[in-house]
C-alpha cells in the first residue's frame, strides 16, 4: 500500500512538472536555495525562493542570521517582493565574510542598539524590486544605502529601528550629508581610512567596522566596485565661517559647475556632487553657501588615512536658504593641485533639513 502511495506521489509531481513546463507556481512554501546562481534561476523562472544568510556586523561584533524570500508579484503589477527576516542575532568575536548584513548599515550610529539588538530577532520588512536583477541585488546588499535609497521599505522591522534608533540623529546634532571620499594613489594600493568625528557615525557605505581597509586603483576604484568611501554624520556642534556666496535659486547648478571645478574637483566628482545636492537643496529665492573651514573639519571630521595622502582637498558646504538677498564676502578661491596620493571629499550640511529635525 505505501508503495502505491509513493508511486503515485511520483506521478503526480512528475504530471506537474510537465504541464508547467517545470515551473510550479502554486507552491504554498518557497524553494529552499544554497547559493545566489540557484536563487536567481528560480527568480527569473517565477518560483517563491529563500535563502539563508550568514553576517558579521563588526560595529557590535554579532553574528546576524537572515532568511531573505523573494516571490513573484502579479497584482495589482508585476515585480518581486523581497522580504528580510532576522532571524538570530548573538555576539560573537568570531568574524565571518564581509558579506553585506541586513541590519549593519541600518543601525551604524545607532547607541541603544548594542543593549537592544534581541528585539530585532523576528522582526521582517518588505520591498518590491521592478526585476530579477534588482531583486538579486537586493538580496546581496542587505538594507545598504542604495537600497535604502531605491526603495519604500516597510515592515515591524522597520518600526522597530525607528522606535530604538532613528531618534539618535534627529534632534540635538548637525548632521554632515553625503561626505563622499575619493582615493587616487598612484598605484594599486591596499589603503586604511579612519574617521573621527565629534558624536557620532550614522551611515557608512561600505560597511565601516572599526574602519575602512580597502583596495584602490590609480583611477580610484575601491574594492573593484565603489568609486568613494561613504558616510554621514552627526555632529554635536557646527562653527560657520565669516565668509560666503550668496546663491540665486535658479543659478545654484551654474554656480556649482563654475565653483567646483575652481576648487578642485574633477568632471565626475563634480557631476556626482551635483546629482546629490540638485536633489537634496529645495526651493527658496536664495541659498548662503558656506565652505566649512579646515579647522573645523580636523576638530570635529577628523580622516586618518595610512599611508599619508600627499595631496588632500575636503569640500563641505553649508547650505542655507534665504528669503531674501544677503552680503556675503566670498573667500578666495584657490585651486589645489594634485600631486601624489591624493584624496577628495565632498558633503555639506543642509540647514532647512536641520530646522525641520528639530522642530
Amino acid at each position: 500500500m505505501r508503495n502505491i502511495k509513493s508511486i503515485t506521489s511520483v506521478l503526480t509531481a512528475v504530471i506537474l512538472l510537465v504541464l508547467f513546463g517545470g515551473k510550479i507556481y502554486a507552491q504554498d512554501s518557497p524553494i529552499l536555495c544554497d547559493n545566489y546562481e540557484s536563487l536567481y534561476q528560480a527568480i527569473k523562472d517565477g518560483i517563491p525562493a529563500s535563502i539563508n544568510k550568514s553576517t558579521y556586523i563588526r560595529d557590535f561584533s554579532l553574528i546576524e542570521k537572515s532568511l531573505i524570500t523573494v516571490s513573484p508579484v502579479t497584482v495589482p503589477k508585476t515585480g518581486y517582493t523581497v522580504n528580510y527576516l532576522v532571524t538570530d542575532l548573538y555576539s560573537s568575536e568570531k568574524r565571518l565574510s564581509d558579506e553585506s548584513s541586513v541590519l549593519g548599515f541600518m543601525t551604524a550610529g545607532c547607541r541603544n542598539f548594542a543593549k537592544d539588538y534581541k528585539k530585532f530577532i523576528n522582526k521582517s520588512c518588505v520591498l518590491t524590486a521592478d526585476t530579477p536583477e534588482s531583486a538579486l541585488d537586493a538580496v546581496k546588499s542587505g538594507i545598504d544605502f542604495t537600497i535604502d535609497m531605491s526603495y519604500n521599505i516597510t515592515g515591524d522591522l522597520v518600526d522597530t529601528y525607528k522606535k530604538l534608533c532613528a531618534s539618535d540623529t534627529s534632534t540635538h546634532h548637525t548632521v554632515v550629508k553625503k561626505p563622499a571620499v575619493y582615493l587616487y594613489p598612484e598605484s594599486n594600493m591596499n589603503v586604511s581610512v579612519k574617521v573621527f568625528v565629534n558624536g557620532h557615525l550614522t551611515v557608512t557605505e561600505p560597511e565601516y567596522g572599526n574602519g575602512w581597509n580597502v583596495n584602490v586603483t590609480p583611477e580610484g576604484i575601491i574594492d573593484g566596485k565603489y568609486d568613494y568611501l561613504f558616510y554621514e554624520a552627526a555632529l554635536n556642534k557646527t562653527e560657520l565661517p565669516d565668509e560666503g556666496w550668496v546663491v540665486e535659486y535658479s543659478r545654484i547648478e551654474k554656480w556649482f559647475d563654475e565653483t567646483l571645478p575652481a576648487l578642485g574637483l574633477n568632471k565626475k566628482e563634480t557631476e556626482q556632487f551635483k546629482d546629490y545636492w540638485l536633489k537634496d537643496l529645495k526651493k527658496a529665492n536664495y541659498y548662503e553657501i558656506r565652505l566649512l573651514g579646515n579647522e573645523f573639519l580636523e576638530n570635529n571630521m577628523r580622516l586618518d588615512i595610512t599611508p599619508a595622502p600627499q595631496t588632500i582637498l575636503r569640500l563641505n558646504f553649508h547650505f542655507k536658504p534665504a528669503a531674501v538677498k544677503t552680503e556675503l564676502k566670498a573667500p578666495e578661491i584657490k585651486k589645489v593641485e594634485r600631486k601624489g596620493f591624493t584624496v577628495i571629499e565632498w558633503g555639506g550640511i543642509n540647514f532647512n533639513e536641520q530646522l525641520t529635525d528639530n522642530n
